[in-house]
Order: structure tokens, then sequence, then C-alpha cells
């Protein structure tokens, strides 16, 4: 790549796997040289913009030679949720174009899985773990912290629900700041459950159900996470690297 300015040639029926690797961001923490020559020097990637995914993904929607994508996930850091709804969408554009994805990962995270619900199918390791956990936060509080200090802070709020200034004047919100927050975070889960149950053509509240009620059935599957989640069609299948890797040269 860093000696030609040529695109590599491709073969017909080519697989693009997308081994997203560390935080998904706009812009680099490092300017984009640095992070290209530690890529080529063999260092793990920490970071993958989120305009490389799309054009890698638009690009494999449109080239002949490009037959179908996987999307290896297990390296995969955070991303929050409109970014992965923009990725999901370019995952979409791919399937439109009647191109299959097949998502893999050893273990899914919220956000991995919420972007491998977009292929047609997911596969995860048999020992592996999809965490769920919902949406949310914590915010410091630190009045008794300036009393101590002797630091006396002046704010000036227009409106009920302007809560910027709270974590420097009071030791905790006030309702109207856990009511927004609340609408805020509920209105971003709903989101998250919605599209999750639309893509895996899952019944409207089975996940959340499932979330509930996770004691009694990870019993039925004798404490298997991986058991249950296929079980739960949240998954279509279980398999390791290399049986993975043979079924996609199969294909």
């Amino acid at each position: 790549w860093l000696s030609s300015d040529k695109p590599p040639r491709l073969s017909p029926d080519t697989a693009l796997v997308l081994n997203i690797q560390g935080d998904v961001v706009e812009e680099y923490t490092v300017g984009a040289q640095e992070a290209a020559i530690a890529e080529a020097l063999g260092r793990d990637r920490f970071e993958t913009r989120v305009r490389d995914i799309l054009a890698a993904l638009d690009g494999a929607a449109r080239d002949p030679q490009i037959t179908r994508v996987v999307l290896v996930l297990d390296e995969m850091g955070s991303a929050g949720l409109a970014t992965l709804r923009e990725l999901g969408a370019a995952v979409e554009r791919v399937r439109g174009a009647g191109k299959p994805v097949i998502a893999w990962s050893e273990s899914y995270s919220q956000g991995q899985y919420f972007l491998a619900a977009h292929a047609d199918e997911v596969f995860l390791h048999p020992s592996g773990s999809l965490l769920i956990r919902g949406i949310g936060g914590a915010r410091g509080y630190y009045k008794e912290l300036l009393d101590k200090l002797g630091v006396k802070v002046n704010t000036f709020q227009a409106g009920r629900y302007k809560s910027f200034g709270e974590p420097f004047t009071r030791t905790g919100p006030t309702p109207e700041a856990q009511e927004a927050e609340a609408f805020l975070l509920n209105g971003l889960w709903s989101t998250w459950l919605a599209d999750v149950e639309r893509l895996r053509k899952l019944k409207a509240g089975s996940v959340m159900a499932a979330i509930n009620d996770l004691p009694q059935r990870l019993l039925a599957t004798q404490g298997d996470i991986a058991q249950l989640a296929l079980k739960e069609r949240l998954i279509d299948g279980l398999k390791r690297r290399d049986e993975f890797r043979a079924l996609m040269l199969e294909r």
C-alpha cells in the first residue's frame, strides 16, 4: 500500500473480510500518517475511522468481483449508537446489492452485536458470550468536595431542565434532570431493541423478556451463554474460528 498507488487486482468471487480493530472514530486521535505507519509496522490498530469502513462496504457493494462480505468483530472497540446505525445502513446496502454478509466473533459486546445483527448470518464461538447490558451512565457531583476546598461556584439556570451546572452546586440530580436523562436513555435503548428485533426477525419485546428472565433461561442451557444466544435466535450458529474459515472457503 505504501509503495504503490494502484489498487489490488481482485479475482472473481472474492470475499471482503472486514476486520474492524479498535474504537470506531470520526478522526484519529493521532495523525493518519502515524496510524498508517504503526499498522505497517505490525502494531495493533487501536482506532478505525467510520469513513474507511463505509468506503470499504460501499466499494464492496459496487465491485462485481466481490460477492460477499465477512465481518470479523471481536477486536472492534467502542462506537456510539449513531455510528453503529450508520455502519449498519452500509451493511444493508451491501445486502441490497444481492451480496450476503456474514458476521463472526469470539464474543460479542453490545456494540459489536448490534452491527453483527445487520448481517444475513451471525456466528459465535462455542465458548463465547454475548453481553447485552442496556444503556446507562453515571455523573459525578462535586459540591461537597468544592465546599471542603473552599471553592464557591456561581451558576445561572434558564429553564427547569438546564442541568449543566448541577454537578458543581448539588450532591445529586434534580427530579427534572433525572427525567430528562431517563427520556434520553430510554429512547436510545428502545431504538437499539427495535432495530435488533427487526433485523433478527424477532417478536417485539422478546429481547427484553430474555434479559429479564435470564437466570431461568440460563438454567435451561446449563449456564452456556452461547447456547442460550442460539436458542433465543440472536445468532445463527456456533463455530470456532477454523470452522468458520472452512465454511467461508467452502462457500
